[in-house]
């Protein structure tokens, strides 16, 4: 049997995609996934039980849950290796204790918390560290010589507050991983019994640049648990903001690489254009950074029936700045020359960690989840992707990009009508749901139960956690000098990470 029919044959539940399992059959199931090609979302628990979330096609979700056995479960690391993070945060937040996992250090509790492990039943001790963060380096470093210097949130550079840990010879280094932790805002316990429309706001603060995807994915999963859709003019209009959303923040990250490669003219021209978009949107939308215009059961804008003009200006702005964006882009001589060969991620990679998006796409992969989601479906195309998986391909995909959104924009517009997109009355039911959407980096996933007409919990899903692992596994032979280039061609986002 696969990985899908052991879940399956498991004692149904409430919910007609997710099936208890016994630990045998948990653990027959961790063996299947060392083969299966099953797409893995996330792990989390709560005071009782486990739970793995799988994505076997694009609309049809698939949870196993076992229940907790004195606070252990068998872990599904040793067969996918990217839910190590999630078990690591299972266990600093709820105490579940992963049995066989491939690592148990911490992941966000270091020790300086009023209380450990703060969402179990019986919460622990303060942590005995007042002072400054103790950091454990993993086997495999310390085989490489032991930390001799790093890069991080205590070294005075404005990057994303993920410390790397590095043994290097010379300029190079020669293994390396991430520290994490410093940007945990405790979301977990903050949805907990929350409002429905306070837990959609939260969802928008998950990931700076990514609140547009995170707070649709949120709105699917709450119409999902309610048994409701948004009609066809709502969802688009949640399409056009996704797509501007990837725009602005695919302009940041470009402009961010072109200033880091020494093309400030290149990044001021990016910065330029994304300012000009904004500016234009903010009048109609209600705010440049695109938070809480998504709400559950439709959108709210503060200027709805002027949406489809804003598109039609916006694509003339594309046809007016982008192309020539491009060009510059394409031939500045000290872009390819400084991201060229930087940061590969390979097919192997891809595989171990399961990360999708544009780091994906930059290395050959066929992979967007707007290819399945009714809304996109008048208007999404293939994106042209790279073969060679480097920081230049992962640019050279964001540039594509920018220009099939713009076009997107332009299709959109004469598609929008003056109903403002309507709203869907939800009965707030008790349920469970799943939504998704293809952020800016990738898919982003919400589980959601609701109880009594409140948020009882909320799982989450963000790109970060396979794009740390992927930068982690660029970084042995890179020079120092390369260090941010290469994280934020991959898209690290701590806060999104630390939860």
């Amino acid at each position: 049997m696969d990985a899908v029919d052991l879940i399956r044959a498991g004692q149904e539940t409430e919910t007609p995609w997710r099936f208890r399992l016994d630990e045998l059959g948990w653990r027959d199931m961790v063996t299947a996934l060392g083969q299966d090609t099953l797409p893995f979302v996330g792990l989390w628990c709560d005071e009782t039980d486990v739970h793995a979330l799988f994505m076997p096609s694009a609309r049809q979700p698939l949870a196993a849950t076992l229940a907790l056995e004195d606070g252990r479960y068998p872990a599904l690391s040793p067969a996918r290796p990217i839910s190590s993070l999630y078990e690591r945060m299972a266990y600093d937040l709820q105490g579940a204790e992963a049995m066989w996992a491939v690592d148990v250090r911490p992941l966000v509790d270091h020790a300086v918390w009023s209380a450990t492990q703060p969402l179990a039943a019986s919460p622990g001790p303060a942590g005995g560290h007042k002072g400054m963060i103790s950091f454990q380096p993993s086997e495999t470093l310390l085989a490489a010589g032991g930390v001799n210097g790093g890069a991080g949130p205590a070294t005075g550079g404005m990057e994303t507050p993920v410390h790397v840990a590095m043994a290097f010879a010379g300029e190079t280094i020669t293994q390396a991983e991430a520290v994490s932790g410093y940007a945990h805002r405790g979301l977990a316990l903050r949805w907990r019994n929350s409002r429905v429309e306070d837990a959609c706001r939260l969802s928008g603060r998950v990931a700076a640049g990514c609140s547009v995807a995170h707070q649709v994915a949120f709105c699917q999963a709450v119409e999902a648990a309610c048994g409701r859709a948004v009609g066809p003019e709502a969802g688009l209009i949640r399409v056009v903001l996704a797509e501007l959303e990837r725009i602005a923040l695919h302009l940041h990250t470009l402009g961010g690489l072109a200033r880091g490669a020494g093309a400030r003219v290149v990044a001021s021209r990016c910065a330029w254009f994304r300012e000009k978009l904004l500016a234009e949107s903010a009048p109609v939308i209600g705010s440049r950074l695109l938070m809480d215009h998504c709400v559950p059961g439709g959108v709210s804008l503060r200027d709805a029936t002027g949406l489809g003009e804003l598109c039609a200006r916006l694509a003339a702005l594309g046809e007016e700045i982008y192309p020539a964006l491009a060009s510059l882009w394409r031939t500045y001589p000290a872009l390819s020359a400084r991201l060229g060969g930087l940061g590969p991620v390979n097919a192997a990679v891809l595989d171990r960690v399961g990360v999708d998006g544009p780091i994906a796409r930059a290395s050959g992969r066929d992979c967007d989840g707007r290819r399945t989601q009714r809304a996109y479906q008048p208007l999404w195309r293939l994106t042209a992707g790279q073969q060679g998986g480097t920081a230049e391909d992962r640019a050279l995909v964001l540039l594509d990009e920018i220009g099939e959104s713009l076009r997107m924009l332009g299709e959109a517009g004469p598609r929008l009508g003056l109903t403002a997109g309507g709203r869907v009355d939800l009965p707030m039911q008790d349920g469970e749901g799943v939504g998704t959407m293809e952020g800016p980096w990738g898919s982003v996933v919400y589980w959601v139960r609701l109880h009594a007409g409140r948020v009882a919990q909320v799982f989450t899903h963000d790109p970060a956690f396979a794009a740390l692992m992927a930068f982690e596994a660029t970084l042995p032979g890179l020079n120092v000098a390369d260090l941010a280039l290469a994280r934020q061609s991959l898209g690290v986002n701590a806060a999104a990470l630390d939860g």
